[in-house]
């Protein structure tokens, strides 16, 4: 049984009817299964799928960033978006002072 890092309480997984666990079959390279597994045992994941959950779950949010950041940059080289963000801007300036006091 992994022995739970310092200060750490291990996360616990639990499926639910919205979110079932669903069992997969994968195959890794044996040096990564063998990190994994020290990784385990070390008590930085309560488990094995929830280490390799955690890892996955990672890396789909770095996909996700990656698409949006390319979204924010293609936005970016659109005059028409840039002047609209403008506009917008402006339109909330005279707002940027509601309700402070005068001379704040």
């Amino acid at each position: 049984m992994a022995t739970a890092v310092a200060n750490r309480t291990p996360l616990r997984r639990r499926a639910t009817a919205a979110d079932p666990l669903k069992k997969v079959t994968v195959r890794l390279h044996t040096r990564v299964t063998e990190a994994v597994r020290a990784a385990v045992d070390a008590g930085d994941a309560p488990s094995t799928d929830a280490f390799v959950e955690e890892a996955v779950v990672a890396a789909l949010r770095e996909r996700r960033r990656r698409r949006l950041y390319a979204a924010y940059a293609e936005a970016a080289q659109d005059p028409a978006f840039v002047a609209d963000m403008h506009d917008t801007s402006r339109a909330f300036d005279a707002a940027v002072g509601d309700g402070l006091e005068p001379g704040r």
